[in-house]
Formats: C-alpha cells, sequence, structure tokens
C-alpha cells in the first residue's frame, strides 16, 4: 500500500498570504530585510488600507495606518515611495496607484463604488 504523503497545513493554512509572518493581530510588529519580501508585505497592507482607486484625506488614511503600526508616518512614506500609493503635494490627500495581488485576498478593503481604476 502507498503511503500518502500528509501536509499538516490545513486548507485555511495553505490561504495565508506569506506577508503574515511580519504582523501579529494584523499589526506591523518587524519589517523584513529582503527588498522581495518588504515590496510583499507593503502590498499586502496596502490592500488593507486603500482599495484600489479609493482617495482618502491625510488624517483617515493616518489613523488607519495607526490602527496596523507603531509608525504610521514611516509605513505611509514606504508605500509613497514603493509606489503604492500617491499623494497630492501638500500631503493633504493620499490614492492607489495600482492593484495589487493582496486585492483579492481576505481582509482587503473593497474597492469604492467611483473608482477610477
Amino acid at each position: 500500500m502507498d503511503a500518502v504523503a500528509h501536509d499538516p497545513r490545513s486548507a485555511a493554512d495553505v490561504s495565508v498570504c506569506p506577508a503574515e509572518r511580519f504582523l501579529e493581530n494584523g499589526r506591523l510588529v518587524r519589517t523584513p530585510r529582503r527588498q522581495d519580501d518588504r515590496l510583499m508585505l507593503l502590498e499586502h497592507l496596502v490592500s488593507r488600507l486603500l482599495a484600489p482607486g479609493e482617495a482618502a484625506e491625510e488624517r483617515a488614511f493616518t489613523a488607519r495606518l495607526a490602527e496596523v503600526t507603531a509608525d504610521p508616518v514611516r509605513l505611509r512614506r514606504d508605500l509613497v515611495e514603493a509606489g503604492l500609493v500617491g499623494r497630492r503635494q501638500d500631503g493633504s490627500q493620499y490614492w492607489r496607484e495600482r492593484p495589487t495581488i493582496h486585492d483579492d485576498e481576505p481582509g482587503a478593503r473593497p474597492s469604492p463604488e467611483d473608482s477610477w481604476l
């Protein structure tokens, strides 16, 4: 009789994004060293912070960021520098620049009805 290899991961574990290993209870607890992991994490986070085509005023966006990190200003800067979030020159408004592969994951923000993407 052939033995079938048993995968100890449950079906739910398979669908968990690898970026979750940098989060604890949905909050950022460590920043990855590898650039690929850092970009994956930023894409994962932005899918939960701003939907594709959604814009937010600076105060509202900073409040969302504060829900996932102790340093919302740094995370906001990292998202802008990664090209995931755009901003007005005066910093009064932020928006998603592009969709990511994480937008279909559980917990991602749904796109607004008036999306421009």
